[in-house]
């Protein structure tokens, strides 16, 4: 596995990844109508352009997986992580968010949701720590979901290896 920032001729792939991640991920968490259109209509708008910040897993041709690091407010923040459906469990999240760990300084976190108990698990394999219930928006829905924290990156760095 190679992990490498993406370049704009990647987005095509990172859409399609980041597409069946969500369809496959999210079933049952929102409905299945927003897994749809509003669903293709969304990645559409989202991988116009590459963003700063994003880090690919590829393996010889395939795209395994990515992350984006983006600055906020102070604490970098880990927005999407996702993994192709068929390689999760794998080691490919656990690689990219120990790239997001080497790269942010002092604190790094997410969220994610409520309903999704293969990710909160995960995210606390790694060492993170659940903050406060909250409410969000995901393809024009309210979703439940959880701040991950890491106060520390050191015990990240050593999970993700």
């Amino acid at each position: 596995m190679i992990l490498a920032p993406a370049t704009p001729g990647d987005l095509d792939a990172i859409r399609a990844l980041h597409q069946a991640s969500w369809a496959s991920a999210y079933r049952g968490m929102v409905p299945d109508e927003a897994l749809g259109a509003p669903l293709e209509d969304h990645m559409a708008r989202t991988w116009a352009s590459l963003p700063e910040g994003v880090t690919l897993a590829r393996d010889k041709d395939r795209l395994l997986g990515f992350v984006r690091l983006k600055p906020n407010k102070g604490w970098p923040y880990v927005d999407n992580l996702h993994v192709a459906p068929d390689l999760r469990g794998g080691g490919v999240g656990r690689a990219l968010m120990g790239a997001m760990a080497d790269q942010a300084d002092g604190r790094l976190w997410l969220t994610v949701l409520a309903d999704n108990l293969g990710a909160r698990c995960f995210y606390g394999r790694l060492g993170g720590v659940e903050g406060a219930r909250m409410t969000e928006t995901l393809l024009g829905r309210p979703v439940t979901t959880f701040p991950v924290i890491w106060n520390h990156l050191g015990a990240l760095r050593r999970a993700s290896r």
